[in-house]
């Protein structure tokens, strides 16, 4: 019944009618509000710190004051005189009224305070209040760094590292995939790690050592404490990592998401598995020990169209036996195609409490909650992000190179910058294509073919088959 109509049942039309309007007031306001935020203005509110917490008083009052009309109705109805039994009974039927009326908002505050709980350990304040209108900038470079520091190992390396370059005006984003083998990566002029290592990190004593290549960069700087930037984060294996990559790339990388391997595969779990081409043959689960020794594997990740629980999704993004390093790369920036495509941000609402258990001490970042609510609404307004990606490996052309390959172990950073530069600029103002049935004319005898532009950015698409689940 609602909130008011058993008042009016009773005559009492002045209280009825008040509880009544309060109610449908209310409704209306809440109908209002969904209409006017529409689906992103709605996600975005649901990441704001402060709505959470009035969410979490509102639905309180809400239930107390529902159950405070049910008791004075009842009140109101029950007859003078009425024998032990059917007293309890009117008790009884109340009671249960009232945990009725209450279930759903003490179930909502608990959603709203476990989210808000989670915001506030997974993103930092940045000094900026959370939940306040905080426009986006025009363009966010984010580090995404896989760590390896799994049960069965020691220390801590990158796994996978990616830079994902947003363009917040566009919706375009590309993703710059970075070998684990790469050598040679450059720091910041002037730091210490410069100092130390003028011709990059590198070792020419032992020029073969694993312990110089870019996924060793983490574990150097918690070993050597003191060559790393201060900042951005409290991590020294991080800062050194970013202020790197970001010297090698050249641009800044503003903030970073760090996952472990049990994270990965815990959030798959939470929002349901991902339905992706796994390739035409199996993948092998394991099969490759810490040292490198390869044993027999733990199992294979079925070949074709698969829909992949977390441990299966883990192990098509990370497997490297009988296969190498870019062949893992490009299957780690096809899961990420294919989670954007497959999973929205009201899926992560919709499996929040099982997303949030899943990140809790698995997932670690420095973007700032004041960007949330304009995060979210960019990721549910309707408009498809666009994701490109570039691998610096061997499968980009590199004109420097004798083979025309881009070779890790000996990068040419100026062209690695000039490629970076180049497909950036792109995502910002693409160039038009020529009009339909148009061809690009040949050079006129004796003028010069025009030089080779630097690589652009190739879909992700081309190369990753990414099924509706």
């Amino acid at each position: 019944m609602l909130p008011g109509s058993g008042h009016l049942l009773l005559r009492r039309r002045r209280p009825g009618i008040l509880i009544l309007s309060t109610f449908v007031l209310l409704a209306v306001g809440g109908t209002v509000l969904a209409l006017r935020e529409g689906r992103s203005g709605l996600l975005g509110l649901a990441l704001d710190t402060r709505v959470l917490l009035g969410v979490e008083i509102g639905c309180g009052i809400l239930a107390a004051g529902w159950m405070a009309v049910v008791v004075r109705t009842y009140v109101l109805a029950r007859p003078r005189r009425i024998g032990g039994g059917r007293r309890i009974l009117g008790v009884a039927v109340v009671a249960l009224l009232c945990l009725a009326v209450a279930a759903p908002f003490g179930f909502a505050a608990d959603l709203a305070q476990s989210e808000r709980s989670v915001v506030n350990t997974l993103f930092p304040t940045g000094g900026g209040t959370a939940g306040a209108d905080v426009a986006l900038p025009a363009h966010i470079n984010v580090l995404l760094f896989g760590s390896d520091a799994g049960t069965d190992r020691t220390g801590t390396r990158s796994d996978s590292m990616m830079v994902a370059s947003v363009d917040t005006t566009t919706s375009r984003a590309v993703l710059f995939g970075l070998p684990r083998n790469l050598e040679h990566a450059p720091f910041p002029p002037g730091s210490p790690m410069a100092a130390r290592f003028p011709d990059g990190f590198f070792d020419p004593k032992d020029p073969l050592s694993g312990e110089y290549l870019l996924n060793a960069e983490y574990t150097y700087a918690i070993t050597h404490p003191g060559v790393a930037p201060a900042g951005p984060t409290p991590d020294p294996g991080l800062n050194l990592l970013m202020s790197s990559i970001g010297t090698m790339l050249g641009i800044p990388l503003d903030y970073y998401v760090k996952i472990d391997m049990a994270g990965f595969s815990s959030i798959i779990d939470a929002v349901g598995g991902v339905t992706i081409d796994v390739g035409p043959v199996p993948l092998p689960i394991g099969g490759v020990l810490p040292d490198g020794t390869h044993v027999a594997p733990s199992g294979y990740v079925p070949a074709g169209v698969q829909h992949l629980d977390g441990d299966q999704a883990l192990w098509y993004a990370r497997s490297r036996r009988d296969s190498d390093d870019y062949n893992r790369m490009s299957r780690q920036r096809c899961m990420i195609q294919t989670l954007l495509k497959q999973k929205s941000a009201a899926d992560l609402l919709a499996h929040f409490q099982a997303v949030a258990a899943a990140t809790a001490d698995s997932v670690a970042t420095n973007i700032p909650q004041s960007f949330l609510p304009s995060l979210a609404s960019l990721a549910g307004n309707g408009q498809s992000l666009e994701l490109d990606s570039v691998a610096f490996d061997p499968t980009l052309h590199d004109p420097l190179q004798r083979d025309g390959k881009f070779d890790p172990s000996h990068p040419d950073y100026g062209f690695v910058r000039q490629v970076v530069a180049t497909t950036i600029a792109g995502m910002s103002a693409p160039a038009p294509g020529p009009p339909a049935g148009a061809s690009t004319p040949a050079p006129a005898a004796g003028t010069a073919a025009p030089a080779t532009a630097a690589p652009q950015a190739a879909p992700l698409t081309d190369s990753c088959t990414s099924p509706s689940p």
